[in-house]
């Protein structure tokens, strides 16, 4: 209510009673105080014209880029975006089953679908206890034959 009382946008009973109100009321006149010094401070401003003829090449400007045929490409170019992105999870996909299939596919020849398969899930290149370590000598010291 304050900026409308500012700016005389009122009626005259309103106005009435603002100024009532501003007489009994210190936070609402500080407010209103406040606001007339800042409007003070932007009417003293320093004001610059503006130079001949930039009106219209602003809005000579505006015109055209509505106008543009670039900005109905911009509209389109998230879904293009998109798109692009998509096709090249595709690719990378694609390129990953191939040559994973290829490479499948070359072990299989040289040794067979089965060995490779044995091979893959054997547990015999897997040692819990490898001799060379504290485990491996624990558990060869701890076998029947080193008792005594």
């Amino acid at each position: 209510m304050i900026s409308w009382y500012v700016d005389d946008e009122l009626s005259p009973d309103e106005k009435k009673d603002f100024d009532f109100h501003i007489q009994e009321c210190a936070t609402c006149r500080e407010e209103l105080e406040e606001t007339q010094a800042l409007l003070r401070i932007f009417a003293s401003a320093e004001r610059f014209s503006a130079p001949f003829g930039f009106t219209t090449r602003v809005l000579g400007n505006l015109g055209e880029k509505e106008e543009s045929p670039l900005r109905g490409l911009l509209a389109v170019k998230p879904f293009f975006l998109r798109s692009a992105q998509v096709a090249f999870a595709l690719v990378v996909i694609t390129i990953g089953i191939i040559s994973g299939n290829l490479l499948l596919a070359e072990r299989t020849d040289t040794i067979g679908q089965a060995a490779v398969v044995q091979e893959v899930f054997s547990l015999d290149l897997f040692q819990a206890t490898p001799p060379d370590s504290i485990g491996g000598i624990y558990s060869t010291l701890m076998r029947p034959s080193h008792e005594s």
